[in-house]
């Protein structure tokens, strides 16, 4: 690029050097400035810097100035607060879906929302317990490709692939033959850790959820399918099924009444919501009800969590599934050899 063709973007590298190389702790000198700005090309005087942070300032690009002998600059403020971009940093390590190169990268990019000069620290200064990540380095690209299908109601395709014993993914197989799904995709969801499609698909007549890190080889069809009704019922909230407090889980949801002790009712509020009703009941116990599918094998589990400190009241078929997985646990352990 020519000088004279350099100099025209004079304003926004001087905005672009104090916005990533400055901030109110690490303020940017006047000569320090000049000396960016000429390792880039661009030829300013001190005179002229002056007049060209004034111009910043009175249209939005507001820049703090320090007066001394040697004027000090830096952003007024930013995008994200500093708290904002660390909790961003931290769903990011904790997003199970993204790869460790992934993560990587994205947790790098975020930092440097908040300047050189502090990104380093952010990186290094975030503790993250969550360590578990996948292996599907193509997410991000299946997620942007879902997008598109999304917004311009295409069907989708793909390969739907499960880690084995080995710990190796290895694709769904039907008749011998690598099995591919062909859905219409309604939206996306994130959930406990993953990324769902959340698509309707013929074969069943539901909707269906599907982690996209376990999707390969997406294909977007051709043409556009119209709206059906179970996309309407879906975005107006009435297919609340699909998502619910144990996870992506899809089927028909019952009016579950449960009775607990008192020393759960944080356990009820922190999985089902601070607007819960909880109504006492005998001594030490309250009763609650919720819509849940008890056949849910994640809310049997729950459930079962708990012992003899929890109680399914209804419905009598909530009981039944909870009684028979009990049952199946204490044959398994009473037939085993000793």
């Amino acid at each position: 690029m020519a000088k004279s063709e350099k100099q025209k973007i004079k304003l926004l590298r001087i905005y672009d050097i104090l916005r990533t190389e400055s901030d109110e702790e690490h303020p940017m000198s006047t000569n320090a400035l000049l000396e960016r700005l000429r390792e880039d090309g661009i030829q300013c005087e001190r005179k002229s810097l002056a007049s060209d942070i004034k111009l910043l300032n009175e249209y939005g690009y507001e820049v703090q100035i320090r007066r001394s002998q040697q004027n000090l600059y830096y952003p007024a403020r930013r995008d994200l607060d500093l708290h904002a971009i660390r909790f961003l940093i931290d769903a990011t390590q904790s997003a199970t879906f993204l790869s460790k190169t992934q993560t990587k990268e994205i947790v790098a990019a975020i930092a440097m929302l908040a300047g050189t000069n502090k990104a380093e620290v952010l990186e290094d200064n975030i503790l993250c317990f969550d360590k578990l990540k996948h292996s599907n380095d193509e997410v991000l690209e299946i997620i942007t490709e879902l997008d598109r299908a999304i917004a311009h109601r295409k069907r989708v395709s793909f390969e739907y692939h499960l880690i084995g014993v080995d710990g190796k993914a290895e694709p769904k197989t039907e008749n011998g033959q690598i099995k591919r799904y062909d859905v219409k995709p309604v939206a996306m969801a994130y959930h406990g850790g993953y990324y769902y499609l959340i698509a309707f698909y013929e074969k069943y007549h539901d909707v269906v959820s599907y982690r996209i890190d376990r999707m390969r080889e997406v294909r977007i069809g051709k043409e556009s399918f119209p709206t059906g009704e179970f996309e309407t019922k879906f975005k107006n909230g009435e297919m609340k099924n699909s998502m619910n407090a144990f996870g992506m889980w899809v089927g028909e949801t019952k009016t579950i009444r449960m009775r607990l002790l008192n020393r759960h009712a944080g356990d009820i509020f922190d999985k089902f919501g601070e607007e819960t009703k909880l109504i006492p009941d005998e001594e030490g116990k309250f009763l609650v009800t919720v819509e849940v599918n008890p056949d849910d094998p994640v809310f049997v589990g729950w459930c079962m969590s708990y012992g003899n400190e929890l109680e399914i009241l209804s419905p009598p078929e909530a009981q039944e599934t909870l009684r028979r997985r009990a049952e199946e646990i204490c044959a398994m352990y009473s037939n085993s050899k000793k």
